[in-house]
């Protein structure tokens, strides 16, 4: 069975890669803000992956789950460089796209 360090560290790498692919012009900013929010949004993530993993929640759950979490990506770094607000927002929904389709593909069959 995968662990959480497995996912944080493929989480890692697509995000990185999203940024490179989608964000450019502002990947390192792209880049601090992800890691911000996985950070931020660790220990429920490590307890989500846990219960995804063990099928005591189903995808459906966990997708509603880390959506919840929308608010707190903050993108302090994007906000900074003068991003408007519909590039704000979808970043932050390829971010939480990112974190979703990862776990899936780390923690279930």
């Amino acid at each position: 069975m995968a662990d959480f360090d497995t996912f944080r560290d493929t989480l890692l790498d697509r995000l990185k890669a999203l940024a490179v692919d989608q964000w450019t012009d502002v990947k390192d900013a792209a880049v601090s803000d992800g890691l911000a929010f996985v950070t931020k949004t660790e220990a429920d993530l490590v307890r989500w992956t846990n219960l995804l993993a063990a099928d005591a929640l189903t995808p459906e759950d966990f997708t509603w789950l880390v959506q919840g979490k929308r608010d707190l990506v903050e993108m302090e770094s994007l906000k900074q460089l003068g991003l408007g607000l519909a590039q704000l927002d979808r970043f932050r929904s390829s971010l939480l796209d990112t974190v979703v389709g990862t776990a899936f593909d780390v923690f279930l069959p």
